[in-house]
C-alpha cells in the first residue's frame, strides 16, 4: 500500500462519524501531555494509534523500552528522534550500564516491575524524517524525543509476547493513562485530519 494510501484509510475513520475506536483513546500515555488517539482496531495489540505531543517531551523522558508485540512506527510531524540501544559484551566509554527489569501489568497476571540484572548497551539515535516509518521487533529496545506539537503513527502488528523489558529508573504511573473528555478527542481528530490532508496532497502531486 502507497503510503498516501494508508494515510488516507485513517482520514477516512476519523471522518466516518462512526469510529469506536477512538473511545479506547488516553491521555498521558507513557509521559505527562502524550495524547494517544485510537483510530483503528478493537483490540489491545493490534491497534492503530496516532501519539500527539501537547509539550515537548525530552530525551528518555520515557525510558527504553522494548514492545510485546511488533511495530510501525510513521512520523508526520514535527522534530521525533528514535534512541536504540543494543546490548554488548564487552563496556567500553561508548556503552552505558543500565538496570534492566521485566515489565508485565498487573491486568495481564503480572507484578509490575521485576529486576532482572545491570547489563551495558550501546545507544543510537536519529531524527526519524516526516513521512519515515521505522519497523520494530520485540527484541528491540527503543524511545524517543520530540518536539511540542509532534505526531506518529503507530501501528500495532499483534501480540507476540506476554513481558516486555525496560531499561533506566523504575518509573511509576501515577497521574498518568487518564481517560481524555470528548471535546479533547474531538480536537485531536480534527487536527489530525489537517496534517494528514496536507501530506496526502504532498504525496499526490508527483
Amino acid at each position: 500500500m502507497k503510503k498516501q494510501e494508508f494515510l488516507q484509510h485513517i482520514v477516512n475513520r476519523l471522518e466516518s462519524g462512526e469510529n469506536d475506536s477512538l473511545k479506547m483513546s488516553l491521555n498521558n500515555v507513557h509521559a505527562q501531555g502524550l495524547f494517544s488517539l485510537v483510530v483503528d482496531g478493537s483490540e489491545a495489540g493490534k491497534l492503530t494509534r496516532i501519539f500527539i505531543a501537547d509539550k515537548k517531551l525530552k530525551p528518555y523522558g520515557v525510558q527504553l523500552h522494548t514492545h510485546r508485540y511488533p511495530i510501525r512506527l510513521t512520523a508526520i510531524k514535527g522534530s521525533i528522534k528514535q534512541y536504540s540501544a543494543s546490548e554488548v559484551n564487552y563496556p567500553d566509554g561508548h556503552t552505558v550500564e543500565l538496570s534492566r527489569y521485566g515489565y508485565k501489568s498487573f491486568l495481564n497476571g503480572g507484578k509490575g516491575l521485576m529486576y532482572h540484572s545491570d547489563r551495558n548497551y550501546r545507544v543510537d539515535e536519529f531524527t526519524v524524517p516526516v513521512g519515515g516509518t521505522i519497523n520494530m521487533n520485540t527484541e528491540e529496545f527503543h524511545t524517543i524525543s520530540c518536539s511540542k506539537g509532534s505526531m506518529w503513527i503507530v501501528e500495532e502488528l499483534g501480540f507476540d509476547k506476554d513481558e516486555s523489558l525496560v531499561l533506566g529508573v523504575p518509573f511509576v504511573v501515577d497521574a498518568l493513562y487518564t481517560e481524555p473528555k470528548q471535546f479533547q478527542i474531538n480536537d485531536k481528530v480534527q487536527a489530525v485530519i489537517m496534517v494528514l490532508k496536507d501530506m496526502i496532497s504532498d504525496y499526490n502531486r508527483v
